[in-house]
């Protein structure tokens, strides 16, 4: 067949753009650990994090339509990005292999529930190949891949050097799952109702609550922490 190089470059464009917050949980996830283990981390846990990927290209559009997954998968989204700003501070000298595998556990989880929103503009984007939508949509996925990973490497780099970027990721993963939250279809006629008095700042308001309340969470808990 005749390759759609229109369908495939806007798959990858969308792919990168969309992958940053990818990236970012990547290095969030491994930002603990030795630095001799982060490499194998990002590896495994961003081709776990692909293969979940491809499988949810095929179930995509089933999924969407479904109240409550996307409520799920944007509080879940909240709780990671709390949990990893709380074991920032752990002593990176005491990982283990076990750290090794929470790390890629984290990272496949969090792109899995990141993704539901990314495959369906992934899919949107390949319509134009036709029957061979799935792949192009695939195929798209692959080739962003590298980008990604040495995108998680570089964040990890800038977390090293300046700290707060730790905070600011964390913030950006309660912003992503309040995203997934308010386009929940549960959530319509509620996000209606607050149309009237949010305006065009609806949506807006409610990410930035997201982004708010991870930080906010974390420094309450820290806070209680330091004080028992």
């Amino acid at each position: 067949m005749n390759l759609d190089w229109e369908a495939l470059l806007k798959i990858v464009g969308i792919d990168i753009m969309l992958g940053v917050d990818n990236a970012v949980v990547i290095a969030l996830a491994c930002s603990a650990l030795p630095h001799s283990m982060r490499g194998r981390a990002v590896m495994l846990g961003t081709a776990g994090a692909v293969l979940l990927r491809a499988i949810l290209l095929v179930f995509a559009g089933y999924l969407m339509g479904i109240s409550y997954v996307k409520l799920v998968a944007g509080a879940y989204l909240l709780y990671i990005g709390y949990q990893l700003l709380m074991d920032s501070d752990a002593d990176p000298e005491v990982a283990s292999h076990d750290t090794l595998l929470d790390a890629v556990k984290t990272i496949v989880v969090a792109d899995f529930m990141m993704s539901l929103d990314n495959v369906l503009a992934v899919i949107s984007a390949a319509q134009s190949a036709g029957a061979h939508s799935n792949a192009y949509a695939i195929a798209g996925i692959v080739i962003s891949i590298p980008i990604i990973v040495f995108g998680a490497q570089g964040i990890m780099r800038l977390m090293d050097r300046f700290p707060v970027i730790i905070w600011l990721g964390a913030g950006l993963l309660g912003w992503v799952g309040a995203e997934l939250m308010i386009s929940d279809p549960l959530l319509a006629n509620y996000l209606k109702g607050a149309q009237s008095s949010l305006g065009e700042y609806t949506h807006l308001s409610y990410k930035f609550a997201g982004f708010v309340a991870v930080i906010f969470s974390v420094i309450a808990a820290r806070h209680m922490r330091g004080s028992a």
